[in-house]
């Protein structure tokens, strides 16, 4: 078992190394009065900026998993992990709820809708990404 954590850890520490070389720089433009087919490329490229914000997310997430893993064993203390996942799930229920308030707002233009969610989306989750790196 501890082996197999152990590789999961390595594989999630090479992931993140990999994340911060690859991220793409790439920025998404949406012009003046768009076509159709040029606002669903730009839904496109926020897709591809969130999916790239979720996975280094989740990298850090196995980071500071595997770190309070090696806490808890060091000194018995279990409650700092079961408090660390439930902030994730919790993050996760927020940002659900303040993208979708903000989605409501433009409706009923869906394509309005759509951005301004994956807009807000992006930035909550690079946010608590952020939060994520800080040391403890």
């Amino acid at each position: 078992m501890i082996k197999n954590n152990t590789y999961a850890n390595l594989f999630s520490f090479f992931l993140l190394i990999i994340s911060g070389s690859a991220h793409s720089n790439a920025v998404c433009q949406l012009v003046d009065k768009p076509t159709m087919n040029e606002s669903k490329r730009y839904i496109q490229c926020l897709d591809t900026q969130l999916d790239k914000a979720k996975q280094e997310q989740g990298t850090w997430i196995q980071k500071r998993k595997y770190e309070l893993v090696q806490s808890e064993e060091a000194t018995g203390n279990t409650q700092v992990l079961q408090l660390f996942m439930r902030s994730i799930k919790n993050n996760e229920k927020y940002i659900e709820s303040a993208c979708q308030w903000r989605y409501i707002l433009k409706l009923p233009n869906a394509k309005a809708a759509a951005i301004s969610y994956k807009h807000c989306e992006i930035q909550l989750v690079n946010q608590f990404t952020e939060s994520l790196k800080q040391p403890f």
